[in-house]
C-alpha cells in the first residue's frame, strides 16, 4: 500500500501546475490531487489557471490559484503569459513548471527555458496522427523534461506520433481514492433516498453513464440500446455529466428519449457532486464512448465503488477493463464504440447476471483497482518525477 508518509520528502520546492480552467473533468481533478500530494509531501503548491468550479476545493486544500489567462489561444495572450511566467517563476521560486494543456504549454516551454526550470507535461488527450498541423501543435506535450501519458495506450501513440525517446516518457496511470468509493459509505437508505431523487424505483436495474455531455462520450448509442430492450425489461438509465457548452446535443439527446418512449426511463442528473452516492445507488456503469479514450477515469471509478462496468473496445478502456467471464477474472464488458446492438446485448448479460457472478465481478474489479489504479499510486509517481527533475537541476 501506498501511503503520504511513502512520497519523497519535497521540502523547499514550489512546483506550478499550469491548467487552462479549473472545471470538474479528468485533468482538472487530476490537478486537484497532485496539489494535496505536493503538500504532504512538504512542497508547495501553486495552480495557474483561469479559475473554475474547482477553485475553491483547491484553496481549502491548502494550495494557491494564480489567476492568469492561460486559456487562451490568441498568440499575443500566449506571448504575453510568457512573460507572466518567467515573472511568476522568479517572484516565487518557482522550481517545476507542469502543464496540462497545449496553448499553455507553449508558453511554459518558452518561459521555462528561459528561466532554466525543469517542464513537465502530462499528455490528458487523445494523441493526433493527423493532420500535420495539429500534429505539430499538440508536439509541445511531448517537449516536457518529463513527458507523462496517462496509460500504455497514449503512451505508445505519443512514441510513434511524436518520437520521443523513452527516457523522458512515463506512463502514470491515473488513479482513484478507493476509500472514499467503498459502496459501504453509502446506507441502504441513503440510496433509496437517490433512486427516489432520480425518480427511479428499489426495483428498477439503474444503468450510470458518468460522463459529460457530449457527442464523444456516445450517450445517444446508450440511448439506442436502451430502446431496443424489450419494454418490460429496460433499465433505468441516469445521465451524471455536464451538457455545459453543448446545448445543440443535449436537446438532440432529449429529442431522442422522447421519440424512443423512454421519458420515464431516463434522468439527466447534470454535473454530480457526490459521485461514491451515485456509484453506490446504481447497477452498472456504462461509458459508450464513440472514438478511443486516453485512459477512461470513471469507469476506474466505477469499479471500486463496487459495479461491474461495460465501455467501448478502444484506447485506455482495454487496460481499465477486463473483458473476461466473472469465473476468470472479468470485471466487465468491452464493446465495439457506436455498436448499440452489441451494447443492448452486454446490457442483458448484465442484467440477467446470477448473483454469484455479479459477486465474482464485482470483487474482481475492487481487486483490479486496487492493484493497478490507486491515486496514492498516481501521486507518489508524479512526485518522484518532481524529486529527480529538481535534483537534476540542483546539479546544473
Amino acid at each position: 500500500m501506498v501511503s503520504p508518509q511513502s512520497y519523497p520528502d519535497l521540502t523547499g520546492i514550489t512546483v506550478a501546475q499550469i491548467i487552462p480552467r479549473l472545471n470538474v473533468g479528468g485533468a482538472e481533478t487530476t490537478t486537484l490531487e497532485i496539489a494535496r500530494a505536493l503538500l504532504a509531501a512538504n512542497a508547495r503548491a501553486l495552480v495557474v489557471s483561469e479559475g473554475g468550479a474547482l477553485a475553491d476545493t483547491l484553496a481549502a486544500a491548502g494550495a494557491e490559484l494564480v489567476n492568469m489567462p492561460v486559456a487562451s489561444k490568441n498568440p499575443f495572450v500566449m506571448a504575453a503569459n510568457i512573460w507572466r511566467l518567467r515573472q511568476l517563476v522568479e517572484g516565487e521560486n518557482i522550481n517545476i513548471l507542469h502543464a496540462r494543456s497545449r496553448a499553455p504549454a507553449w508558453s511554459t516551454l518558452a518561459a521555462a527555458r528561459a528561466a532554466h526550470v525543469p517542464m513537465v507535461t502530462t499528455y490528458h488527450g487523445l494523441v493526433h496522427e493527423r493532420p500535420r498541423p495539429k500534429v505539430w501543435y499538440n508536439s509541445v506535450m511531448a517537449r516536457g523534461d518529463a513527458v507523462i501519458a496517462n496509460s500504455e495506450y497514449t503512451g505508445e501513440l505519443i512514441r510513434r506520433v511524436h518520437g520521443i525517446d523513452n527516457a523522458r516518457l512515463r506512463v502514470v496511470a491515473r488513479g482513484c481514492d478507493i476509500s472514499a468509493l467503498a459502496p459501504e459509505n453509502i446506507s441502504a437508505d441513503m440510496r433509496a433516498d437517490q433512486r427516489r431523487a432520480w425518480g427511479a424505483s428499489v426495483d428498477d436495474f439503474v444503468i450510470l453513464c458518468p460522463a459529460r455531455i457530449t457527442e464523444l462520450k456516445g450517450q445517444d448509442v446508450l440511448l439506442a440500446a436502451q430502446a431496443q430492450r424489450p419494454a418490460d425489461a429496460r433499465p433505468f438509465v441516469v445521465f451524471a455529466g455536464s451538457a455545459e457548452g453543448r446545448a445543440e446535443y443535449f436537446a438532440a439527446l432529449e429529442r431522442q428519449v422522447t421519440e424512443a418512449g423512454l421519458t420515464k426511463r431516463v434522468y439527466f442528473a447534470g454535473l454530480v457532486r457526490d459521485m461514491g452516492r451515485a456509484y453506490a445507488s446504481c447497477d452498472l456503469a456504462i461509458l459508450p464512448s464513440v472514438r478511443s479514450e486516453p485512459f477512461g477515469r470513471t469507469i476506474v471509478e466505477a469499479q471500486a465503488a463496487g459495479l461491474p462496468v461495460i465501455a467501448s473496445d478502444a484506447g485506455g478502456f482495454r487496460e481499465t477493463i477486463i473483458s473476461r467471464p466473472p469465473e476468470n477474472g472479468g470485471t466487465g464488458w468491452l464493446v465495439p464504440p457506436g455498436d448499440a446492438t452489441a451494447l443492448a446485448r452486454a446490457m442483458e448479460a448484465a442484467m440477467t447476471q446470477s448473483a454469484v457472478a455479479r459477486a465474482q465481478m464485482v470483487s474482481n474489479g475492487r481487486t483490479h483497482v486496487e492493484a493497478n489504479f490507486r491515486q496514492e499510486v498516481m501521486c507518489a509517481k508524479t512526485l518522484a518525477i518532481y524529486a529527480e527533475l529538481t535534483g537534476r537541476a540542483c546539479d546544473r
